[in-house]
């Protein structure tokens, strides 16, 4: 509502794609905008400005992040729409669509919103009638000496906290556009990462980032240092997404004594060596089981989890039939399946001819079937048990949460706090717990 050429009482909304980073900063720029004065939050309901933070990881991720443009438009024809992200990072002229105002990248987010609101707002700049700013590129974040961008610590909004401990990949993973969107490796101070963590609120931390593996290698650090360092804190701590490399006996010692989750998401995308290969993964199938059988020898109920692209160019039947075995004998506790992507500007996309629809189809189903068994029985391993569970929400009549090897327990818990629970039986996607 205009007043005195003003906008007053804006009422900002922030929308959010994509992965955990992503969710981590778009609630960076929340807090960024909260302590400016503006009535900002997460989720898709009426508001005057809507911030998109888009992600570009496959092309499906792509056309969902152009379609919130017209779910955000059905709630307010007269809205502004901010733009950031992968996705937009990657073609930003795909956005250039009614009630857009300014379209960033993946850098600096928080700092390129608050200009733009501040515009809006104190000027009344901006409206959907005059010229847009069509891109904000920070081409810095390609630097390899580009050093880790500090934001305002986010607001929490669930009860579990999400550090982001680093940005950046250094990869290049034959079929992965990440590394051309988000730049180098760049790694956030321990002295930074202690601080917010000591602050938090909640009950449970999950370290993020786009390769947290890579934690510390630009700054003379690593991932088993940083961990070191944050072991004395007494909260629940969870690790995001890492590659298998970074286990070591001096990583798992800490985590066991240190109160981190025994929760593995370690990313395998083939048991085949020669797609690993063609992928541009540097490891095959049995450094990686190496990895898995010591996560055990100290975990021994650990939840490893992980992500498998299914009809890699490359992929015959044969080497997929070789990836089923490889996740059987992994026996992991939930597996993430992907049909492979083909995003223009890797290696994979210059060199490979995609698959047929059905067969890509074919393979996704048969690998969930293997998923779901291997769930089952991960879950019948742990009935009996007694696990600390984080109830956090309500679904279904019970009240929900995760024990530290991340099995989603059903309970009549307190919500709000972590609940001693007997897990009793397989229910739905987890367990039933007393």
């Amino acid at each position: 509502m205009l007043r005195n050429g003003r906008v007053d009482a804006l009422i900002i909304r922030v929308v959010t794609l994509g992965c955990k980073v992503n969710q981590c900063e778009s609630a960076s720029i929340v807090a960024t905008l909260a302590a400016n004065g503006y009535n900002a939050s997460e989720g898709l309901e009426p508001a005057d400005v809507y911030i998109l933070n888009t992600c570009s990881v496959t092309a499906e991720a792509d056309r969902k992040s152009r379609q919130y443009i017209g779910k955000m438009r059905k709630l307010n024809a007269d809205c502004r729409i901010i733009i950031v992200g992968c996705s937009s990072q990657n073609k930003p002229f795909k956005f250039e669509k009614e009630n857009v105002i300014a379209i960033g990248g993946t850098a600096d987010k928080s700092a390129f919103v608050s200009d733009i609101v501040d515009k809006i707002s104190f000027n009344n700049h901006y409206s959907i009638l005059s010229d847009r700013i069509v891109f904000h590129k920070n081409d810095d974040i390609f630097n390899k000496n580009c050093c880790f961008s500090e934001e305002i610590a986010p607001i929490s909004s669930k009860t579990r906290d999400f550090v982001k401990i680093q940005d950046g990949c250094n990869r290049f993973c034959s079929y992965c556009i990440i590394p051309y969107l988000r730049g180098r490796n760049r790694s956030r101070s321990i002295r930074s990462i202690a601080d917010e963590c000591k602050n938090s609120n909640s009950q449970e931390l999950v370290l993020t980032g786009i390769d947290i593996s890579s934690y510390g290698r630009d700054i003379g650090s690593s991932l088993t240092e940083l961990l070191a360092e944050l072991a004395s804190i007494s909260k629940r701590k969870r690790l995001g997404s890492f590659e298998c490399e970074v286990i070591d006996d001096g990583l798992l010692q800490i985590m066991r004594d240190g109160e981190y989750c025994p929760h593995f998401h370690m990313s395998l995308q083939s048991g085949c060596n020669s797609v690993l290969k063609d992928m541009n993964r540097h490891y095959d199938t049995d450094y990686y089981l190496n990895k898995v059988e010591l996560i055990r020898k100290y975990f021994p109920l650990a939840g490893i989890t992980t992500d498998v692209i299914v009809g890699f160019p490359t992929e015959t039947g044969e080497m997929f039939a070789e990836t089923t075995e490889f996740v059987k004998r992994c026996e992991f506790s939930d597996i993430h399946v992907f049909p492979y992507s083909s995003r223009e500007g890797t290696a994979a996309a210059r060199k490979y001819k995609v698959l047929s629809r059905e067969c890509l189809s074919k393979r996704v189903s048969a690998l969930l079937e293997i998923r779901n068994e291997l769930r089952r029985k991960f879950l019948t391993k742990n009935i009996g048990t007694v696990a600390p569970v984080y109830t956090e929400d309500c679904e279904g009549g019970f009240n929900v949460g995760y024990t530290p090897n991340y099995i989603k327990v059903y309970s009549n818990a307190p919500c709000g706090q972590i609940n001693e629970l007997h897990l009793n039986a397989i229910y739905k996607d987890g367990m039933l717990g007393e």
